[in-house]
């Protein structure tokens, strides 16, 4: 996008774009984002480019924003146009226009972990009375795990570089043992509307306390321990390619608890809900970039050494929970 034409958007949404400025913003690998900054309110421009991304799709996201937004404050609904819509196609893609949320991302200390897990369980409770319908961005643990395996079997006996890049059978193996513990206490896992990536990067903090979750480019409807392990997963590490500290784990999981009561089943099956997230970005990233440029796997080691990690320490992950 040009700076003239993030102006237009944003004005096309209601924002006063006199004497306004607008600069890019970093961090998106498949959207593009901008900032628009005014006399009044900041705003934000995003045009969506995620592969196979569908109007379906972008307006589950935004049906489900304003729905939470309307009940917890950490989240912001995107703005609407003169017609209504919180979603127009210009200039080949689809764009849309969020308020500007003022803080700090990227921060995973204590208090912002706990924070984050707090807003978490408020975003699931926001989401009960929201239903998916059609299996519209719906899936389960017994159905995306084992069709992670089947596609991780296929990397692993291509003939490309894929196949020697990862560690495809020790990671068959954690998934296969995780859907054996799944199986019999899957129907003791509640669903719930999911952030589906609530990783410190999606997490807008200010002054010690957490502002706001963004960006629901994965938001979805499935078993809510999902979302906890992705956010242990995430915020347990001091860095994205730290070893996970399991002291933190508890205080982040009681956090959770205390506004969302867990299930006996969630806090024994934490270490398989973290399996599935660190799988899932394996596939991901594997995915996203081999459909740019064939054979390259991008950063998908780093997710397939937290899966062997999260294996090694299951049993250590359940205590901590």
């Amino acid at each position: 996008m040009t700076a003239a034409g993030v102006l237009r958007v944003a004005a096309a949404f209601g924002v006063d774009v006199r004497d306004a400025r607008a600069e890019p913003l970093g961090g998106g690998y498949s959207n593009e984002s901008w900032r628009v900054r005014t006399a009044a309110a900041d705003a934000v421009v995003r045009r969506y480019g995620r592969l196979h991304v569908n109007r379906a799709a972008l307006l589950f996201e935004h049906a489900v924003a304003q729905h939470l937004a309307a009940r917890i404050p950490e989240v912001a609904a995107p703005l609407r146009d003169a017609a209504g819509a919180t979603l127009r196609y210009d200039d080949g893609a689809y764009v849309a226009v969020l308020p500007w949320i003022e803080g700090m991302t990227g921060v995973r200390d204590a208090r912002t972990a706990a924070g984050a897990a707090r807003a978490l369980a408020r975003f699931h409770l926001a989401g009960r009375d929201l239903h998916v319908s059609g299996g519209m961005r719906s899936t389960r643990f017994l159905g995306i795990v084992p069709w992670l395996v089947a596609r991780f079997n296929r990397f692993a006996a291509a003939e490309s570089p894929v196949a020697r890049a990862l560690p495809w059978d020790d990671v068959i193996v954690a998934l296969a043992a995780s859907i054996a513990r799944v199986a019999p206490r899957a129907k003791e896992l509640p669903h719930a509307i999911v952030h589906g990536d609530p990783n410190p990067g999606n997490v807008v903090v200010r002054a010690g306390d957490v502002r706001a979750l963004i960006d629901f480019d994965f938001v979805h409807e499935t078993e809510r321990a999902y979302d906890l392990g992705a956010l242990v997963d995430e915020f347990a590490r001091p860095d994205d390619d730290g070893a996970l500290a399991l002291e933190r784990i508890g205080a982040i999981v009681a956090a959770y608890d205390a506004e969302a009561p867990l299930t006996p089943a969630e806090r024994e099956l934490l270490p398989d809900a973290m399996l599935r997230h660190a799988a899932t970005l394996v596939w991901y990233v594997v995915t996203r970039h081999g459909e740019r440029t064939p054979g390259d796997v991008g950063g998908a080691p780093r997710y397939a050494a937290r899966v062997c990690e999260i294996a090694r320490f299951a049993e250590s992950i359940r205590r901590a929970a």
